[in-house]
């Protein structure tokens, strides 16, 4: 098997609905209970790679099953009893806030920097009241992260079968949620492919550039599939 070459989509990801992605601890002593994760230097809140990467991955397996080769192939897998890995065909980048999108959060009376308080509470069903009230930091509405998913091609079927796959985990994410509390409506997202692009193994070793094209959700697997020579150029274009 010989590789081919990889491929570039980048994009945007939409916050539909307030995003919680915990650090996994609380905030200390008179802060919030449940923060949120964040770039350590610009202290802007983030959505980790293995985030993204893990919706993706679920989303796959509901859609084609857990044991799927395809699955495997773009995502990794065990091999043996001794729980060695084989790694997928693809890496997610963290996804960090816009430069526009940070400025407008700032200029926004938020009850903290970039994130808004949701304070949440336990209900005794019994005596009908709120208890154990928590807050958390949310990502609001509204807010815009960049993405980054990129993928090593190694044979050209199985491209063009991983191309559509990639698709069919954003779609169904963007019916489900990214983070926690996504049953009581935090984490609605829209990706919005914006570029996709392609370097191939003879651009690295001459030392090229490779194709960029804008793009969007409708045409980059097709795009992609056309720089790398899979598909006939729409239009005729070689």
């Amino acid at each position: 098997m010989n590789f081919i070459g990889r491929v570039f989509i980048k994009g945007q990801i939409n916050v539909l609905t307030g995003l919680h992605i915990g650090t996994g601890g609380s905030g200390g002593i008179g802060l919030v209970d449940n923060p949120v994760i964040r770039d350590p230097l610009t202290r802007r809140p983030i959505i980790p790679g293995s985030t993204i990467k893990g919706r993706l991955r679920h989303a796959l397996e509901i859609v084609l099953g857990t044991e799927s080769q395809e699955v495997w192939r773009l995502f990794g897998a065990k091999v043996d009893a001794f729980e060695k890995k084989a790694a997928g065909r693809i890496m997610i980048r963290d996804a960090h806030l816009t430069d526009e999108s940070a400025l407008a959060l700032e200029s926004v009376d938020t009850d903290s920097l970039y994130v808004e308080i949701k304070t949440e509470n336990r209900i005794d069903r019994a005596r009908g009241v709120a208890e154990h009230p928590r807050q958390s930091e949310r990502l609001p509405a509204g807010a815009v992260l960049d993405f980054e998913i990129v993928y090593s091609a190694w044979e050209k079927n199985d491209t063009i079968d991983d191309l559509h796959n990639i698709e069919v985990a954003m779609r169904f994410v963007e019916d489900e949620y990214i983070g926690g509390s996504g049953t009581r409506g935090y984490g609605k997202v829209e990706f919005n492919v914006l570029n996709v692009a392609y370097k191939s193994v003879d651009h690295y070793r001459s030392n090229e550039e490779g194709m960029n094209l804008s793009s969007s959700r409708k045409l980059w697997t097709q795009q992609a599939a056309e720089m790398m020579g899979f598909l006939p150029a729409q239009g005729g274009r070689a």
